[in-house]
């Protein structure tokens, strides 16, 4: 007698787990954050000398003035990050955050600077300057951690 076409066939159950649309799911991440990494990076592309300094501690975070090669003065404090800004608001800006911190009883506020190696002297001087005239007492100059010396 023939098998019906129609019959089912028993067929043992497969009980190990399907990972391959976990493997799907993790390569689409693995590409996200590979294309969204390089856009959280932020900054002035400055290229900073390189000199052994002591490092920074204090509870008060500075306020960052970047002065590109080009000329160009950004400011970062609090939530606002890279901002464009011209000399005489810059000397503004300072005058009032100098004021809101010794208002709320603060340390006196503590500028960085954050200038291109390639900067003239006298670019960076004017504006040690214009930080002085809005008061500000506690001046500082960022560099970047030292090249390696070659061992002969």
């Amino acid at each position: 007698m023939k098998p019906s076409p129609y019959a089912r066939k028993k067929i043992a159950l497969n009980s190990e787990m399907n990972v391959v649309p976990y493997i799907d799911v993790m390569l689409v991440l693995l590409v996200i954050f590979m294309v969204t990494t390089p856009m959280m990076t932020t900054g002035v592309d400055v290229d900073l000398p390189r000199e052994q300094t002591n490092t920074l501690s204090q509870n008060q975070l500075p306020v960052i003035v970047s002065l590109t090669g080009s000329g160009e003065i950004f400011i970062s404090y609090e939530n606002n990050i890279d901002m464009p800004i011209s000399e005489p608001e810059l000397i503004n800006t300072l005058t009032n955050l100098q004021t809101q911190g010794s208002a709320e009883g603060l340390q006196p506020l503590q500028v960085m600077i954050n200038a291109d190696q390639n900067n003239q002297y006298g670019a960076i001087m004017g504006l040690m300057a214009n930080l002085q005239q809005a008061g500000i007492k506690k001046i500082g100059l960022l560099t970047g951690a030292p090249l390696p010396t070659p061992q002969l």
